[in-house]
């Protein structure tokens, strides 16, 4: 287990060095001390019963106590007939368990940066595309934290974790898989309780909020994405504030959805420093998603819905495109003058954004906008709109 020099080098060391015999006389010792702590090792591992070594004949204290040459290997012999010997073995055991519980430096880094990948492609790559790697790296991420790991890995290794059972949730949600996605919340929410870490307890609200408003809680959605406030990074607000802001006027809380719009505006420059993107396109992109469920802002729901999805980038960007596309489409129909073709070619836009990366969120409501245009069975574009929704 140790670098001990061979017999040649440490001959040859203490000449060159002029120790006379000081340096191969510490070898020795040392050579002699390794081989007890190798026989102690096999001893505790193939016969546990014997307490380690069995002390050598005549190398003992005798009953008038005079110690011997190696009585210090004997120190625990009257506790449990314990040698120091096998006391080493036993530490470098644990030790040999720690140096295993500090994961490597490079896979950590190697996940990290996997991570970071994953958010970079969240929006623009098909699901079925982004699952399998990042189901692979949370299982490693797991895998290290199921064994032995030493508090400062233990953290980081659970923060890494937290974060691909997030994206994970959201993957999943993505493809269109409910249950796995909530299963993976739960899992991202141990995590994040473990953690304590503001980031990851923003990243968890915001999924929340999510899951809630895809499953017609606007209510809940709201309160997950206030709550998620109080307890997470500034950096996160404005995105929370944004959702609590859509799911309270889907709600038919105008007020708060008010509120929070505000909250959201006066958060931009602290989510310009935070690790996830906020701009003028994520705040066009909720203002009119706000505004196409608020009566009386249907011209509001066109600004901003159409200014957002010009702003988004093609191709990256494209469940926020697609997004933006189905709020202009609501503010063609709320208006006193619904107008079913343009809410249709907008509904079709929405779909043609994540045509090559399918996205859930995005389809479902683009399935539920073709279900308000229901009273203008005969247009067209209405038409054309339910056969993209059929094919989906």
């Amino acid at each position: 287990m140790w670098a001990i020099p061979s017999e040649a080098t440490i001959v040859a060391l203490d000449r060159g060095f002029r120790a006379g015999g000081g340096l191969f006389t510490a070898w020795v010792q040392a050579r002699r001390e390794d081989e007890e702590i190798r026989l102690a090792r096999m001893a505790t591992r193939e016969f546990p019963g014997l307490g380690g070594l069995p002390p050598m004949p005549g190398r003992t204290v005798d009953a008038t106590r005079e110690v011997r040459p190696t009585d210090r290997r004997q120190l625990f012999e009257g506790m449990g007939g314990l040698t120091a010997a096998a006391v080493l073995a036993a530490t470098s055991d644990v030790r040999d368990q720690l140096d295993g519980a500090r994961p490597k430096s490079f896979t950590v880094t190697e996940l990290e940066l996997q991570l970071a990948d994953l958010q970079r492609d969240l929006w623009s790559v098909a699901p079925a595309v982004l699952f399998p790697p990042a189901f692979e790296a949370w299982q490693q991420a797991e895998e290290m934290l199921n064994r032995r790991v030493l508090l400062p890995a233990a953290r980081r290794l659970t923060l890494i974790a937290g974060n691909f059972s997030s994206r994970l949730a959201t993957i999943s949600r993505f493809g269109g898989d409910d249950r796995l996605g909530r299963r993976f919340a739960d899992i991202a929410q141990e995590h994040a309780t473990a953690a304590g870490d503001p980031l990851l307890t923003a990243s968890l609200a915001q999924l929340q909020s999510w899951i809630a408003m895809d499953a017609g809680h606007w209510t809940v959605a709201a309160d997950h994405a206030a709550r998620g406030r109080q307890a997470g990074d500034p950096s996160a607000h404005a995105r929370l504030a944004a959702y609590e802001a859509a799911a309270a006027a889907e709600a038919g809380d105008y007020v708060r959805a008010s509120e929070a719009v505000s909250v959201m505006r006066s958060g931009m420059s602290a989510a310009l420093k935070g690790p996830q993107v906020w701009g003028d396109a994520e705040e066009d992109l909720y203002l009119a998603m706000a505004a196409a469920a608020t009566p009386g802002a249907s011209q509001k729901a066109i600004h901003h819905g159409t200014r957002s999805a010009e702003e988004f980038r093609p191709g990256h960007d494209n469940q926020g495109i697609g997004l933006a596309r189905i709020a202009v489409a609501r503010g063609h129909l709320a208006g006193d003058h619904p107008a079913p073709d343009a809410a249709a070619v907008s509904g079709i836009a929405a779909l043609d954004a994540v045509a090559d990366s399918p996205n859930a969120v995005v389809e479902q409501r683009a399935r539920a906008l073709h279900r308000q245009l229901s009273p203008w069975p005969s247009e067209p574009l209405v038409q054309e709109l339910g056969s993209r929704v059929a094919a989906v």
